[in-house]
């Protein structure tokens, strides 16, 4: 922590190095004179240029703005370098088996100003979701302060609204619980210690009426928090287990579910089961093990992959 004291005088400090330039001054607080420099370089990146306004009218434009108060310092900083800025992430794509098909689970085509956006297809389903981060942690808690949320639009499936509100409503009840979903087995994988306020935000795109979007939004969660600064212990992603006559069927279509038995949603990591959730129609204990099995397998490929 930066302390200072109204007797001792800070000594001039400047540093040129690879056409970088830190400079730094603060406000006359306290009684320290005006306009001396004082070496911040010590807590700061070498890349920052350190100003304080003398007037709280001025108006400084720049790309990056940072307000502290440090014990009567009124610090402003801005980035300043010879650098170009760093490009975002090219596009990628990646097929995944799953089941008798593949999904695509793409980044770096649109949100690239979010700390991770990823694009999850499933026939012509299409789940879009991003995560951002707050720059400064929050105070202290004893939960991660993380804000899921999950929309299913009149767009997704080529419909608006004909009354004559053609907003989107609130959000449903079955959105509340897919947020659950996400938010369920993301939560163990959080570092202790980190309390950045965290937002993943998850729309359906595309909807083809077939292939569920709640599965694919876990996924797509999960692979989205991998991606992003968010530091987690390992990746989650969750599957659909149906069972069609005495065969098991990962991420069944929803025609295939009017004849399924069972309808289980797995999540978790590649060795841990963190959440499940489901209905059947009185199956016995062996079914639903074997169940819980096969979706552990498919879920671990997801998340090694």
């Amino acid at each position: 922590m930066l302390a200072a004291s109204p007797k001792f005088t800070p000594p001039l400090h400047s540093e040129t190095s690879n056409s970088k330039t830190l400079n730094t001054y603060y406000h006359s607080v306290n009684c320290f004179p005006p306009l001396q420099k004082f070496p911040f370089s010590s807590i700061l990146p070498p890349n920052v240029l350190i100003r304080t306004s003398r007037t709280r009218k001025r108006k400084i434009k720049s790309n990056r703005l940072n307000k502290n108060s440090l014990n009567g310092f009124a610090i402003e900083a801005i980035s300043r370098s010879d650098e170009p800025p760093q490009q975002p992430s090219a596009p990628h794509s990646i097929k995944i088996p799953v089941g008798d098909r593949h999904i695509i689970v793409e980044t770096g085509h649109m949100g690239r100003q979010a700390s991770a956006a990823v694009t999850v297809t499933d026939g012509e389903t299409i789940i879009y979701t991003t995560v951002c981060l707050a720059d400064v942690p929050s105070e202290p808690s004893d939960f991660f302060p993380l804000t899921v949320n999950y929309q299913e639009r009149f767009s997704a499936a080529g419909r608006t609204s004909g009354g004559f509100f053609k907003r989107e409503g609130k959000t449903k009840d079955h959105e509340v619980l897919i947020c659950r979903l996400i938010d369920r087995p993301l939560r163990p994988t959080m570092l202790k210690g980190f309390y950045h306020e965290t937002q993943i935000l998850s729309w359906v795109l595309s909807y083809d009426g077939l292939h569920s979007p709640d599965s694919l939004a876990v996924t797509a969660a999960g692979i989205a928090v991998a991606l992003s600064e968010v530091p987690i212990s390992k990746t989650i992603a969750g599957v659909r287990i149906g069972l069609i006559g005495d065969k098991f069927v990962v991420n069944p279509t929803s025609k295939e579910m009017e004849d399924s038995k069972l309808d289980l949603l797995l999540a978790g990591t590649e060795s841990a089961i963190l959440m499940i959730e489901g209905y059947c129609d009185f199956l016995p204990e062996e079914k639903l093990l074997q169940a819980v099995e096969v979706g552990q397998f498919m879920r671990s490929l997801l998340s090694y992959v």
